[in-house]
């Protein structure tokens, strides 16, 4: 089934671009800081920067323990259509980003001298290190609730909102650390991108003041809801953590092994690495999605939308590295690169990692998916592709084939990841569900699922189609009866109510073995069906006010700005 022919596929992809931006939006803005300090300020500053990569790895690893996971319990909870539990862990996560800001500041005031005193470098490149690093103790603290706020007012299904405070964060950073490098030199970036980061959290705190604003906050913290927090982080969590380590194992190694030109490009090189983070946006897109099938144990579901996820990493991992490769030149003269010697090395080192970007995209998204049921491979995943397999091509790349060549190591080492990735799963859980473990895809519990542009012709092809199941699997005569008006009756209000827009419509019907149950989602306008205190307006609107009055078993639940009715009949 195509993306724009589905209602999954069509959430996914409206969802896409947002997701895409906000994972990238961080180490955008460190990107901006580069540029600016390599613009005004020469190499030197650039390299200083690529020193505070492994620090701004640290922070984002700290900040995905808290969203991350706090954003997968959310939605799994509102899958589940249990609204007061998601909005405790809405809660709860505003109230870890606090705490984990305050441990951020703790630990790089304190760790300050231990971190750069075992690093010989140069007087003018340490100069730029501690000017940008007072007004970075505020980027710590304050980068962890920004994340957070991000990620639930996304889930929320505003993306509108979420875009306006990336382009805040982002252009706001680019404008002021133009205007206060001029006076301040190297601080003068670190409070343009602090001032940028406050710009962004006063955007998505309109939010709240919205109509269709569903998140709550609740004062909830437990230990219990917290482990459960952080399990669903480990995969996205540990991959800034294993990127942290390696930033600074390199650092050491290039420091100890090569000239400060080399650096220079290092500083490029993390980069491009960092920014395929920008793939993760596709997981992000489809998280949502997927959370709410796990929640509803519809695994059909979840493959669906895996489906969808496949084919755009295929599409982005192959257009961008194609734009690498014919733009690596190009990059050189972003950086102010004037050695011709250097611009050469550069340009050969990005289009040495750009050959790696498929494989690298495939195994993080894996690892994000299996974080849920199988955390420990999730974790594995990661270790090899941020962490081992790097290391292991990187260091014997510069060992085989000396410094100028060090650079193929970078796009090696997803490949390598990837073989070893597949072959732990095989080895340890067999090929029979490779690669996603689906345990519900059983004829005896298999949701029938259809997704349709809501028509009237559609809708009566589609309920006497569900007539037809229902009456096959033995179901009394009386449910099918009811369930055959009730998606009548509501898709039709439904088509009434957005009388000129084209809805997409996904039913879903769950057979149990004393009971069925009907799931009814659509992008139409926001509604609750099953509120009997609406006004009703027509005879159409007055039968389905009716049948909820004598339809006990019935919920809605706003999930991420689209509409999700759920009833049960008695099979």
């Amino acid at each position: 089934m195509r993306i724009r022919e589905s209602f999954s596929g069509r959430r996914f992809r409206s969802m896409l671009f947002t997701a895409s931006v906000s994972v990238c939006a961080e180490f955008v803005n460190v990107f901006i800081d580069k540029v600016v300090a390599a613009q005004f300020l020469g190499d030197t500053a650039l390299a200083a920067i690529s020193f505070f990569t492994p620090l701004f790895s640290f922070i984002f690893f700290m900040s995905a323990v808290v969203m991350v996971g706090s954003l997968v319990c959310y939605s799994i909870e509102l899958g589940r259509m249990n609204k007061e539990k998601a909005d405790r862990f809405f809660g709860q996560s505003l109230i870890l980003s606090f705490i984990v800001g305050v441990f951020m500041v703790v630990l790089f005031s304190a760790g300050k001298g231990i971190m750069f005193g075992v690093m010989e470098v140069e007087p003018e490149l340490l100069n730029y290190v501690n000017e940008f690093y007072g007004w970075f103790l505020g980027l710590a603290f304050i980068i962890p609730l920004n994340n957070t706020l991000q990620e639930m007012v996304y889930v929320d299904g505003d993306t509108g909102t979420c875009k306006a405070s990336y382009a805040a964060l982002l252009l706001g950073n680019l404008v002021l650390s133009c205007i206060f490098c001029r006076f301040m030199g190297m601080s003068g970036i670190a409070l343009g991108t602090l001032l940028s980061v406050m710009l962004s959290i006063i955007v998505l705190c309109t939010h709240f003041a919205r109509k269709n604003n569903s998140l709550r906050f609740v004062w909830h913290f437990n230990m219990r809801d917290s482990m459960s927090v952080i399990r669903f982080s480990i995969a996205e969590a540990c991959e800034f953590f294993f990127f942290a380590l390696f930033a600074g194992l390199m650092n050491l190694y290039f420091v100890a092994n090569f000239s400060s030109d080399r650096i220079t490009v290092l500083s490029v090189v993390y980069e491009i690495v960092e920014l395929s983070v920008v793939f993760n946006g596709i997981w992000m897109a489809a998280e949502p999605l997927i959370n709410i099938y796990r929640g509803e144990d519809n695994d059909r579901g979840v493959l669906q939308v895996m489906r969808f996820v496949n084919w755009t990493v295929l599409k982005e991992s192959l257009l961008a590295t194609a734009i690498l490769l014919f733009c690596a030149p190009l990059l050189t003269h972003v950086f102010h690169i004037r050695s011709e010697e250097l611009a050469g090395e550069m340009a050969f080192a990005i289009r040495a990692c750009a050959v790696g970007l498929c494989p690298l995209a495939l195994v993080k998204i894996y690892a994000a998916f299996h974080v849920h049921e199988k955390p420990v491979l999730s974790f594995i995943f990661i270790l090899f592709v941020m962490f081992l397999s790097p290391v292991v091509c990187v260091m014997g790349a510069g060992a085989l084939w000396g410094g100028e060549y060090v650079w193929l190591g970078f796009g090696a080492a997803p490949f390598l990841a990837m073989g070893l990735c597949a072959g732990v799963q095989v080895l340890i859980y067999g090929r029979a569900r490779f690669p996603l473990l689906l345990e519900h895809l059983t004829v005896a519990d298999y949701w029938h699922m259809h997704d349709m542009l809501l028509t009237p012709e559609n809708l009566i092809a589609y309920r006497d189609s569900v007539g037809e199941l229902l009456k096959r699997k033995s179901v009394n005569e009386m449910s099918v009866v009811k369930a055959m008006l009730l998606i009548e009756e509501m898709g039709m209000s439904v088509c009434e109510r957005n009388a000129g827009r084209r809805v997409f419509v996904e039913f879903a019907v769950l057979l149990r073995e004393k009971d069925f149950v009907l799931v009814i989602k659509d992008d139409g306008k926001i509604m609750d069906l099953t509120d009997l205190e609406q006004s009703v307006t027509g005879l159409r609107a007055y039968l389905v006010n009716m049948f909820m009055t004598v339809q006990r078993e019935k919920q809605y639940l706003l999930t991420s700005n689209y509409n999700r009715h759920v009833f049960r009949f008695d099979r």
